[in-house]
């Protein structure tokens, strides 16, 4: 080898942030889908110097393409803290958090493999520094779209409940993602399309609905057991505001139990089931948040299952829902009468954890007491009817 080339490779080599070596890794080292998928594209070697395994036919990828792509997509995250975050002199550290590239591979992204395999990872990464956030200056835009919720909540409950206006507040505050409250609501809808929230619940599904009664006076007919009337619609819930009709249940006869608010311990447990197909939008089922080395909607679901969260938080009965509720109640309105599915299809209720039985779904349908089958209609053509009530057994609630 020649002296220039002996440079040129020296030079290379100490370019690059991971030690060369003829190592090869296959993709049952990780559990990461991410690593997986570009070890599964890169298959050279008939063995995993890693975990040992051979085999006749190329089953792991060389451990230099694997550790370059993994340091780049590390990259895409996070970058060199020298020179690009702020330096507190007095305290001699600096003002954001920092990490090692220890810190990243064994806490940050320790689910991406078993320790021995983190081990392997690490010993081949040059960790000569300390990393911040990527663009740590601004939100992210699921921080943004998580700021925009809060700021849309606290307008709802506090400022404004029927008119948006445009802010007065400085655009040039350097936040590319910001998400003002007048713009809210359409943001979730593209965030909940994008993450295929929206999903059919199939006709002949079977639903329950609980309504609480004095001892010995059970409830028997559907007028009494489905949604009320529009003129009866008194109160508020977590999905409608007062005269708005909304027909709560669940998927089980003990969540419907479980969620049955007032002082009664007797109640009559109304079983439903579906004449038509409904779209929901689903937020019992929110998808995992992809990890950095996963292609997906990673920012937009780490803002979903945040507002999963929220939609779901428990309140005191008669003391905050009416003003915590709020938001969940414009959203609910949002849902029934702006977003459409990709065929176009309106949207018909809201899936929503139960806080009050674990495991639990609660089901907030957008249909009115007239489309369930036996109900009166005063209209001249009655809606077509979309549930109908199979059964009525009286239970106690202990």
């Amino acid at each position: 080898m020649g002296l220039g080339i002996a440079k040129r490779f020296f030079e290379e080599e100490e370019a690059r942030e991971y030690h060369t070596s003829d190592d090869a890794v296959c993709p049952q080292c990780f559990s990461d889908g991410g690593l997986k998928a570009f070890i599964e594209d890169h298959l050279e070697s008939n063995t995993c110097t890693v975990c040992g395994t051979t085999a006749d036919h190329a089953i792991a990828a060389p451990a230099d393409d694997v550790l370059e792509f993994f340091l780049q997509k590390v990259g895409d995250h996070y970058e060199n803290a020298d020179g690009n975050a702020p330096w507190d002199n007095e305290e001699g550290r600096y003002f954001v958090t920092t990490w090692s590239m220890y810190d990243l591979v064994f806490d940050e992204l320790q689910d991406i493999a078993d320790y021995s395999t983190l081990e392997w990872l690490y010993e081949h990464i040059k960790d000569d520094g300390e990393y911040c956030e990527r663009n740590w200056q601004i939100l992210s835009p699921g921080e943004a779209l998580k700021s925009a919720w809060d700021r849309f909540c606290a307008v709802i409950k506090h400022e404004t409940r029927f008119l948006f206006f445009a802010e007065k507040e400085d655009d040039e505050d350097g936040e590319p993602f910001k998400v003002r409250p007048a713009e809210m609501l359409e943001e979730l809808g593209k965030v909940i399309s994008e993450c295929g929230l929206i999903q059919d619940i199939k006709a002949g599904t079977r639903m329950f609905r609980a309504r609480g009664h004095e001892a010995g006076k059970a409830f028997t007919k559907v007028v009494d057991l489905g949604p009320p009337p529009k003129n009866a619609a008194k109160s508020a819930g977590r999905m409608n505001a007062p005269g708005i009709v909304v027909m709560y249940g669940a998927f089980d006869r003990d969540t419907a139990l479980a969620e049955s608010s007032g002082p009664h311990t007797d109640f009559s447990v109304a079983e439903f089931e579906l004449l038509k197909d409904f779209q929901v939008v689903n937020l019992t089922r929110v998808p995992r948040v992809p990890s950095i080395f996963e292609s997906g909607p990673r920012e937009s679901l780490r803002f979903l299952r945040h507002f999963a969260k929220d939609v779901s938080q428990r309140f005191t009965p008669d003391k905050e829902l009416h003003i915590e509720y709020t938001p969940t109640q414009v959203v609910s309105e949002y849902l029934r009468h702006r977003l459409r599915d990709k065929q176009g299809r309106p949207i018909h209720g809201l899936l929503y954890k139960s806080t009050e039985r674990e495991g639990g779904a609660n089901l907030a349908l957008f249909i009115e007491s007239e489309e369930l089958e036996g109900t009166p209609s005063d209209r001249w053509k009655p809606k077509e009817h979309r549930l109908k009530m199979i059964s009525v057994e009286e239970l106690r609630k202990v």
